[in-house]
C-alpha cells in the first residue's frame, strides 16, 4: 500500500470516528418518500428495522461516505491527468493511486458489513464495492475505452448506495 493511499485509509477512518462520535444514538431517522432502498410491494420502510439492524446500517454508511470522498478524489485526480495527458506512460503514479484507493476503499466497506445489515442496505453497498473493483480492474488493465461505462456505473452505484445510506443517517 502507497503512503497516498495509507494516509487516505487514516483520514477515512478518523472522519468516520469523528461522525460516530459526533451523533447521537436517540438522533430521529428519517426515510424519503420514494427511497430506491423501498422494494415494491415489500413494505420495507425504516421503521420496519430494529435497532440493531438501524446501528449496523449507520456504521456500513459511514463507511461508505468516508470510502466514496477519498475514492472520488483519486478517481479524479487520475482521470485529470489522464485527460491533459492523453497517456498512461505520461500521468505519473496517478493510476496506481487510483487503483490502490478504489481497492482499499472497496475492502473497508466490504468488510464493514456485518450480518445485522438489512439485505436491502447490503445489496446496493455490495454493488457500490463490485463497481469499485469493476472500475479499479479497468484502470490496472489500461483499458481507456472501458473507463467511461465502468466509471458511469461506479457513479451510478455509488449514488445509489448513498441515497440508501441517506435513509438510516440521523436527519439532525
Amino acid at each position: 500500500m502507497g503512503v497516498r493511499t495509507a494516509v487516505s485509509v487514516v483520514m477515512a477512518v478518523i472522519v468516520g470516528g469523528t461522525l460516530v462520535g459526533c451523533s447521537e444514538d436517540s438522533a430521529p431517522v428519517h426515510r424519503p418518500a420514494g427511497s430506491s432502498s423501498q422494494t415494491a410491494g415489500s413494505g420495507d420502510d425504516q421503521g420496519d428495522h430494529s435497532d440493531v439492524e438501524r446501528a449496523a446500517a449507520v456504521q456500513v454508511c459511514r463507511q461508505v461516505i468516508t470510502s466514496a470522498g477519498v475514492m472520488v478524489r483519486d478517481y479524479n485526480t487520475f482521470m485529470k491527468r489522464l485527460n491533459d495527458t492523453q497517456s498512461y506512460a505520461q500521468i505519473g503514479s496517478e493510476d496506481e493511486w487510483a487503483v490502490e484507493t478504489l481497492q482499499t476503499g472497496a475492502d473497508v466497506v466490504r468488510e464493514s458489513i456485518s450480518p445485522s445489515v438489512p439485505q436491502d442496505l447490503v445489496d446496493t453497498v455490495s454493488e457500490f464495492v463490485d463497481s469499485s473493483e469493476k472500475l479499479a480492474e479497468r484502470i490496472e488493465q489500461k483499458q481507456r475505452t472501458a473507463l467511461n461505462r465502468s466509471s458511469q456505473e461506479w457513479g451510478d452505484r455509488r449514488t445509489a448506495a448513498l441515497d440508501d445510506c441517506s435513509a438510516f443517517l440521523p436527519t439532525e
